[in-house]
């Protein structure tokens, strides 16, 4: 036999590349448990979220969509009666989940009113709404309102001439129980978003400089007319020369004062009201916490 000629080269070269190629099959597999695991560990997270997510709404507060028409009618029956309170009833028109639309449409039932009550007074008529009316700053129901205005309604408003729409509950029925959520309400306009890009409004500071500016330069002292004036017919009428004041109907202003003043002093006799009947027939006692003497 001949003897072949070994080259260790070539067995080294040989060597390695099989080395190389193990090492490549670990890495593989290597990975692939890696990526096995982290698919395993994704799929466990999202059946736990899946298991805490139920799909059910929570809903703590409704929104009302009113019609600009029932806050003008609110306004004007006000007007009429200053001071006094009043009711009106109306229908929910839709309802998308937690949003409720009212009916423009309206009905005044009987009743008789004053500053602090309403007295309905037999009549027919069928609403699920109703809208009453509290004297300006009592922005929350009162006992008395719960007990026979807000539970014989599906929706109660509350509304003051001052604040316009203040507070509102929307009873929900559950087996015997009325569970009332509290309302939002927002009044529809029923007109588009004004442009008003093409207004310029100038800077208040400057503005208010240049009108006071104006009216110092308007007015000289020696062309300033007294009381004794104003009432004196001899005396030429200059109505540029007056102030805003001297041009009022001072007849008219009184009326609207009083009237004003006598509103306050209802209320205020109304919050006297309320304090008397929680001292008197609360059903909890009230004890200053001094003990009396026998």
């Amino acid at each position: 036999m001949e003897n072949q000629a070994i080259n260790l080269k070539d067995i080294n070269t040989d060597e390695k590349i099989k080395n190389v190629k193990e090492n490549e099959a670990k890495v593989n597999n290597h990975k692939d448990r890696k990526k096995s695991n982290k698919s395993t560990k994704l799929d466990v997270k999202e059946s736990k979220n899946e298991a805490w997510e139920s799909g059910i709404k929570l809903l703590t507060k409704v929104d009302v969509v009113l019609p600009l028409k029932l806050l003008l009618v609110c306004n004007q029956i006000s007007d009429k009666l200053r001071g006094d309170e009043f009711s009106l009833v109306t229908n929910i028109k839709e309802r998308v989940n937690d949003v409720l639309i009212l009916d423009e449409e309206f009905y005044i039932p009987k009743q008789k009113v004053a500053h602090t009550s309403i007295e309905y007074l037999p009549d027919d008529y069928k609403a699920n709404c109703v809208i009453h009316r509290h004297p300006d700053g009592m922005n929350s129901f009162s006992g008395t309102d719960n007990k026979y205005i807000n539970q014989n309604f599906e929706l109660s408003l509350l509304f003051t001439r001052e604040g316009g729409f203040v507070a509102g509950i929307f009873n929900i029925n559950h087996n015997d129980y009325l569970i009332q959520v509290p309302c939002e309400v927002f009044v529809d306009n029923n007109i588009d978003e004004v442009d008003i890009s093409n207004i310029e409004r100038e800077d208040f500071l400057l503005s208010s400089f240049s009108r006071d500016k104006k009216r110092k330069d308007s007015f000289k002292l020696d062309e300033w007319r007294t009381d004794k004036d104003i009432f004196d017919n001899s005396t030429p009428f200059k109505s540029e020369k007056l102030f805003p004041e001297e041009t009022f109907d001072y007849e008219l202003m009184r009326g609207h004062l009083l009237g004003d003043v006598e509103e306050n002093l209802q209320n205020v006799n109304y919050r006297l009201d309320q304090i008397e009947d929680v001292m008197f027939h609360s059903p909890y006692p009230m004890t200053s916490g001094i003990d009396e003497p026998f």
